[in-house]
């Protein structure tokens, strides 16, 4: 999108604090309750729907339970839409793109021009056992990619709008903390096992603690993050699109597809983030594409010269 239209959008919905809750496999819930607003919902109708697989998820079986063979409506399922081991979250708006073409390699943009950013930000109880790092900064996040400059940042999406036609494309999704701290964990693992004491300080000017300290810091976020960080920024990103921006169509990339069309010439993203995690939300793949990314001259021509070339679209 262009600059204009980025900023105006993040100038409307940016606000001091967006609390956001996520618990494994909420994302089951929200999409049903998004589908109860547009129609009713029986369950003979969801098993032969995209939705399908979402019938054998628990908490949606004991929505089940609850109605009683009654068509699912929102009010029921808003009332399962919760869980006493939610993790917080801060969500925040960015911006992330260039208008000049020659940029747009290393931004890993579509098209060129602009995305939103979506940030899935750690809540005060996160950092209040990060600081026992006494890390100065975010020491797990790459300045490079878009994070929030006022917050530690679990993980963003990169999204690209069209909102003449109503439609959105999910760029991106991805966590430097995750990967980072997963290395970090090994690492010291290593050294333990080498036979250095836990009590040793950490070599690493950034750390300010003992190598225990530092592995327990990886546990604690291994332990709450790891499983949740991917399912829980991409509910962030549909609901965001939905309730906040009004998209109706939704587009994801392919693991082949965005390699290609991004441009990405080094090491590739997890494929799991493009090929597990959008079918794990009833993404279906597509032959067709966003109307807005054919719309630009290089987008056209190597869609054209790569016909394999697939996306997943949301139902």
């Amino acid at each position: 999108m262009d600059r204009q239209t980025a900023d105006e959008v993040v100038a409307c919905l940016v606000g001091e604090r967006t609390l956001f809750h996520y618990y494994r496999d909420r994302y089951s819930i929200g999409l049903l309750r998004h589908l109860s607003r547009q129609q009713a919902l029986s369950v003979a109708d969801l098993k032969h729907s995209p939705y399908a697989q979402l019938l054998q998820k628990p908490r949606v079986k004991s929505v089940l339970a609850d109605m009683g063979g009654r068509q699912l409506d929102e009010f029921h399922l808003a009332s399962h839409d919760y869980d006493a081991y939610q993790e917080a979250f801060v969500l925040t708006l960015d911006t992330w793109g260039s208008a000049r073409g020659s940029e747009r390699r290393w931004k890993q943009t579509s098209r060129r021009g602009y995305n939103l950013v979506l940030q899935l930000n750690f809540c005060r109880r996160h950092d209040q056992v990060y600081q026992r790092l006494g890390c100065p900064g975010s020491h797990f996040n790459y300045c490079g990619h878009p994070v929030s400059r006022q917050r530690n940042t679990l993980a963003w999406a990169r999204l690209d709008l069209d909102l003449a036609s109503g439609t959105a494309l999910i760029e991106e999704i991805q966590s430097d903390w995750i990967r980072d701290v997963v290395w970090q964990e090994a690492w010291i693992a290593r050294r333990l096992k080498a036979g250095r004491l836990a009590s040793e300080r950490m070599p690493c000017r950034s750390f300010n603690c003992s190598l225990q300290t530092a592995l327990d810091y990886c546990h604690f976020v291994l332990a709450r993050y790891s499983a949740i960080w991917a399912e829980a920024m991409l509910w962030a990103a549909i609901a965001f699109l939905r309730e906040e921006i009004g998209v109706t169509g939704i587009f994801y990339h392919s693991a082949e597809g965005g390699r290609l069309l991004k441009r990405i010439t080094g090491s590739p993203p997890p494929r799991s983030l493009y090929t597990e995690l959008p079918r794990k939300f009833c993404f279906a793949p597509t032959g067709e594409a966003p109307e807005f990314l054919l719309a630009e001259r290089e987008v056209r021509k190597t869609w054209q010269q790569h016909p394999e070339l697939s996306f997943f679209r949301l139902a």
